[in-house]
């Protein structure tokens, strides 16, 4: 096979030099093993993901995005530190133009933009509300606005050769990057701030769509009269084939993406093949865009917003090539771009850097102006200013915008990337002004304890898998719904949010379906609350709901419709699985870590059903036993409170069998005297509910330590169908938990949760973990910087 080979230019003779080298041990005298272009490549990605990943360790404790790692780390790799004092490594490592680099980069930011068009979900336009709506609008008209009336800042050069001033056309493009807003750097830096599905997040998401469409519809009708301008035939021809590219694009490329959708069997990936020639096919529309005079970027996000948003085809894309994109190659062209900034130079020549100067008034004013936008619109101060500080971020989107139309290679352009980076300053302030918690802060008592009796109990009841609704509707079914005191249930489906931009909050009761819904999971789910309706039709309310986000911000979804709808009680699956047989066959760490923010955020009580039963699917509905068996463990506080008012209302019910076993140390009393004055009026609750009825029974178990309630407790756990135990409570400092709590694996679930969770219990006994409310005040922002 023969050697890839590339051209060495020197003193004007040309070389031929390997791609590769012979290794490092057999360099000749006077080379170095950096000219050999694959060698020089791979030390090249050493140096920048390395240094960028350490700068990125330090800086996320100030909240700063990885992309702010990245473009430092290009400025430190560039001719403002590494060129000026390491000259000789510098010239070696980073040639004045590196091909593959450039190549790579291109190839990413045209995959980037047809993935964001694949993100982005179109139908949300139809959604939006009247706030987003408007402020979308204005924002874009306020845009246009300051772009023309700052153009007489610029200097008389710029403006005399018109439209056919390259420099006065590029000048233009790099203000108008400091001030418009473009949905796919609001949609990345809400995720990255885990904002996205938070009240602000929505407004954000819905008016730069607006804004996005808008500014994209000017953007070709100027390009239109930009061409007239120029030629007249120049300009009908491009009309011509735009249309005719747009059209293709709209109709034809989108009946074949939907064909691969349908024709792929319901539940199962779409082949790779598919992928692959979609991608193959973006390729070849950006360059026929370019041929006919569009931006090239302009037919892959087209092409990206005509494929249904969480169709399995955008699911696979997304799988396939998000990663490489996101984590590989666009990092690659902000390390590149910003290798060119000289800060040495700007800092010389800053008094003639005007365009520089412009773009930050420019961005300033429509900042400004966003602010008073979103006060008009009645939105809070606070809030207003991080809505203004979301909608003007810049990022990748804005740094691609000017390599299209640079090669950086003056003060002026590099300046550019450098007020980019200067900006990234304000995304702390974000996490400052604003705190999704702040909208479902309760001040009311929401919790079982405090409910009164004959009122509606309001349960939000959330299932991530089909077994974990047919394990809720298990619980509910025997939490006595009456028509004197009935069950008011909101179910919600939660799905993770993979290939889309947008986060879903699906009412089923209004008819609103998944784009998706053909193939969508969410389904069987709400078949089954839907099940529990209609068996008891009269003494419970079903409404039910899908959640679809990102696994890690699911809990805003999930705390705000809680609080919207007054719930007393939040009951989440637990993360581990396990079969007929009693072995886990599933552990799901991104369910636990969205279980413990829940505990955290929740305006109610929380509850963690851990599902043991051995009788899987829907059979294990109808295979109801004429008694329920309940245990509650009672030590004392409130969580243990809650578990056992929980239990009470149950044993109303007369097919439920209720005992309370309540563990006593021998110097319990001495501690958290108050707590321990509730937890006796809870006792008298009890014992006037045991002389109402024969089935509950009470037993008082005094012992040494930890090890004298943990045998008791797993003496009795073959005899249960359910056991309700308190997370934790104040009695943590008791001797009846003494020695526990060392050894808990799962903190989330307290001492005793804990211990009924581990392997060593292998009794098909289902436990259900709960938290009281915690009344909280508004929340702050934790700065931990180490």
């Amino acid at each position: 096979m023969e050697t890839p080979k590339i051209l060495l230019n020197v003193s004007g003779n040309c070389q031929i030099v390997p791609a590769y080298s012979n290794g490092i041990w057999n360099v000749a005298h006077g080379e170095t093993i950096l000219q050999h272009s694959l060698v020089r490549f791979h030390v090249q990605l050493l140096a920048m993901f390395l240094l960028s990943s350490s700068f990125h360790l330090v800086l996320r404790r100030f909240h700063l995005s990885r992309f702010t790692s990245e473009i430092l780390t290009g400025i430190v790799l560039g001719p403002a530190i590494m060129g000026k004092y390491f000259n000789n490594a510098s010239s070696k490592l980073f040639p004045p133009y590196e091909e593959i680099i450039i190549s790579l980069s291109k190839f990413g930011y045209v995959l980037f933009a047809f993935l964001a068009g694949v993100r982005t979900d179109p139908t949300l336009i139809g959604k939006t509300g009247r706030t987003a709506l408007i402020l979308g609008s204005l924002s874009s008209v306020t845009a246009f606005i300051i772009l023309e009336s700052t153009g007489f800042l610029f200097p008389k050069g710029l403006k005399t050769g018109g439209a056919k001033n390259a420099k006065a056309m590029f000048a233009r493009i790099y203000m108008a990057c400091m001030i418009q807003t473009q949905f796919v750097g609001v949609s990345f830096i809400l995720m990255q701030l885990k904002m996205i599905n938070s009240q602000l997040g929505h407004i954000a998401l819905a008016s730069s769509l607006v804004n996005e469409l808008l500014r994209l519809a000017f953007g070709l009708m100027s390009g239109f009269l930009y061409t007239f301008n120029v030629s007249e035939r120049a300009g009908v021809q491009t009309i011509i084939f735009s249309l005719i590219f747009l059209v293709l694009i709209l109709t034809l490329m989108k009946r074949l993406m939907l064909v691969v959708v349908r024709i792929t069997p319901e539940g199962q990936p779409v082949k790779e093949i598919y992928a692959t020639v979609t991608v193959a096919t973006v390729f070849l529309i950006s360059t026929w865009g370019d041929s006919i005079g569009l931006n090239y970027l302009v037919g892959p996000l087209i092409l990206g917003l005509v494929l249904p948003a969480r169709s399995p085809l955008a699911e696979i894309l997304i799988a396939k090539f998000d990663t490489i994109v996101s984590g590989f190659l666009l990092p690659l062209m902000a390390m590149l771009y910003a290798s060119k900034v000289d800060l040495w130079q700007i800092m010389k020549e800053f008094e003639s850097l005007l365009i520089f100067k412009i773009s930050l008034i420019g961005f300033t004013m429509k900042v400004a102006a966003t602010f008073f936008l979103a006060k008009f619109c009645k939105i809070p101060t606070r809030h207003a200013v991080a809505l203004a500080l979301i909608l003007n971020a810049k990022g990748i989107n804005e740094l691609g915008t000017l390599g299209s139309y640079s090669t950086f290679r003056d003060i002026h352009s590099t300046s550019g990337i450098f007020l980019i980076f200067l900006l990234q300053a304000l995304q702390p302030l974000v996490k400052m002004l604003y705190h999704p918690a702040e909208h479902y802060l309760s001040y009311k008592k929401m919790s079982v304890e405090h409910a009164s009796g004959d009122a509606e109990f309001k349960i939000l009841t959330c299932a991530y898998r089909q077994e974990d609704a047919v394990a809720a509707i298990k619980l509910l079914e025997y939490s006595n719904p009456t028509q004197e005191s009935p069950l008011s249930v909101h179910g919600l489906c939660l799905e993770e949010l993979v290939s889309s931009f947008t986060p879903l909050l699906i009412n089923h009761q209004l008819g609103q379906k998944n784009s998706s819904s053909k193939g969508s999971r969410s389904q069987p789910i709400v078949d089954i609350f839907r099940y529990l309706k209609s068996e008891h039709k009269k003494s419970v309310q079903v409404q039910v709901f899908t959640a679809i986000s990102p696994l890690k911000q699911m809990h805003e979804d999930i705390c705000w419709l809680s609080f919207n709808k007054s719930c007393s009680l939040i009951v989440l699956p637990f993360h581990k699985k396990w079969n007929s047989k009693g072995k886990m066959v599933s552990n799901n760490n991104d369910l636990r870590n969205l279980n413990i923010k829940v505990l955290e955020l929740a305006p109610c009580s929380v509850g963690i059903l851990i599902d043991r039963t051995r009788t899987h699917g829907l059979s294990s509905i109808f295979n109801t036993s004429a008694t329920y068996r309940v245990a509650t463990i009672f030590v004392g506080g409130p969580d243990d409170r809650e578990a056992l008012a929980y239990a009470l209302r149950m044993a109303r019910s007369p097919e439920v069998h209720l005992t309370v076993v309540r563990f006593i140390g021998h110097d319990d009393h001495a501690h958290q005297r108050w707590q321990f004055m509730i937890d006796e009026d809870l006792m008298r609750r009890l014992r006037s509910e045991m002389s109402g009825g024969t089935n509950i029974n009470y037993i008082e178990k005094k012992v040494r330590d930890g090890s004298d309630t943990s045998s008791t407790i797993k003496s009795m756990v073959g005899d249960l169908d359910l056991i309700m135990v308190g997370r934790s409570s104040h009695g943590t400092d008791s001797e009846a938990l003494s020695g526990l709590s060392e050894w808990t694996d799962l903190p989330e679930l307290g001492p005793i949760g804990d211990l009924l969770a581990s392997e060593d219990t292998t009794c098909p006994v289902s436990v259900l973990v709960v938290q009281q409310q915690i009344r909280k005040e508004s929340p702050k922002i934790a700065w931990k910087f180490w």
